[in-house]
């Protein structure tokens, strides 16, 4: 990790945290710290980060960014809360969901409060920080485009879970496009626009946050499956624990012989009554069949896409940021 780059990442973790504490206030308090109750346990902000170096990229004020990557910090808690009560999640960032801590009603609400006041903020702290309506009123409209489309994005991975079957390669990226990669396309557009950038460079870190968030998704579902239990603070084999059909485990289903499929289909969605010793046997089964090298060859190349969408931008500490970044996430263990 570029030691100058892992501190910016900080930095402006810390600034969004800040902005993001500051306006989450209200009664009931029970409310307000079931909504910051992620926020408070840590996490890569990577949304805001790449939103505020795009901006960045295209000549814009990080300042002025930094109110629009805590709308988008907001967004992103509030899939986290809703997409932990659909999964029946018990564990995040190493703390109880929002929904085992508070409540379901109260992790509803709070789900409903961060989407909310994700739009509040975008209009009245983008006010504040001097951009003018019609570049408020095109952040909006981008924001809940893309809301719309992960909503799709979430609706479509519920479809793939209660399935019968298993999707192809083809159907699971399409639905990682629209689940995860929406918001890493939104958060960067909207650097953009934030900069008053024209189309063509709008539409250029659009591709990469495209790009990046498939490949994000791609690491994220190998960790789901081989990660160490030490760093990701999750049971070793997770995602065959929870029943989830990711990337490594539809290559591992297509590859095996048909006792093997029999036998990794049969632990899908066993969670707490799953045997252990089977499930080891799937794990070391998928590492020996080079899953893990093909699932990170395949995020490599969706991250070299990314980069090369960045070709056109000259150089500067912002692309230099952004073209790391697009090497960490294909690198991260957790």
């Amino acid at each position: 990790m570029n030691v100058a780059i892992e501190q910016d990442i900080r930095d402006v973790a810390r600034r969004v945290d800040e902005i993001i504490t500051s306006t989450l206030k209200g009664e009931p308090y029970i409310l307000y710290d079931a909504a910051l109750h992620y926020i408070t346990s840590g996490g890569k902000r990577l949304r805001p980060y790449m939103l505020v170096k795009c901006s960045e990229l295209c000549n814009g004020s990080a300042d002025k960014a930094l109110y629009i990557a805590s709308a988008m910090e907001m967004v992103h808690n509030f899939t986290l809360v809703h997409d932990d009560i659909m999964d029946g999640d018990e564990v995040r960032h190493g703390v109880p969901t929002v929904h085992r801590a508070y409540g379901l009603p109260y992790g509803i609400l709070a789900g409903d409060l961060l989407l909310i006041y994700a739009f509040k903020t975008v209009a009245y702290y983008g006010r504040m920080a001097g951009l003018d309506d019609s570049t408020i009123v095109r952040l909006v409209d981008v924001l809940a485009k893309y809301c719309i489309v992960l909503s799709e994005g979430q609706a479509m991975d519920m479809e793939i879970a209660s399935s019968t079957t298993i999707p192809d390669e083809e159907q699971y990226i399409a639905m990682v496009t629209k689940k995860t990669a929406s918001l890493f396309e939104a958060s960067c557009m909207m650097g953009a626009i934030t900069a008053g950038a024209d189309e063509d460079a709008v539409e250029k870190v659009a591709g990469y946050g495209r790009s990046i968030g498939i490949a994000f998704q791609l690491v994220d579902d190998l960790i789901g499956v081989v990660g160490d239990p030490k760093v990701t603070k999750k049971p070793v084999g997770n995602d065959i624990r929870e029943g989830k059909k990711t990337l490594p485990i539809l290559l591992a289903l297509n590859k095996c012989d048909e006792d093997s499929r029999r036998r990794i289909l049969s632990l899908l969605g066993s969670k707490q009554n799953i045997d252990e010793n089977e499930l080891l046997y799937a794990i070391n089964l998928m590492k020996g069949m080079g899953i893990d090298r093909e699932v990170r060859e395949m995020a490599g190349k969706y991250a070299d896409d990314a980069t090369a969408r960045l070709k056109g931008f000259k150089e500067s500490s912002a692309k230099h940021a952004l073209e790391h970044i697009a090497r960490l996430i294909v690198e991260r263990s957790a």
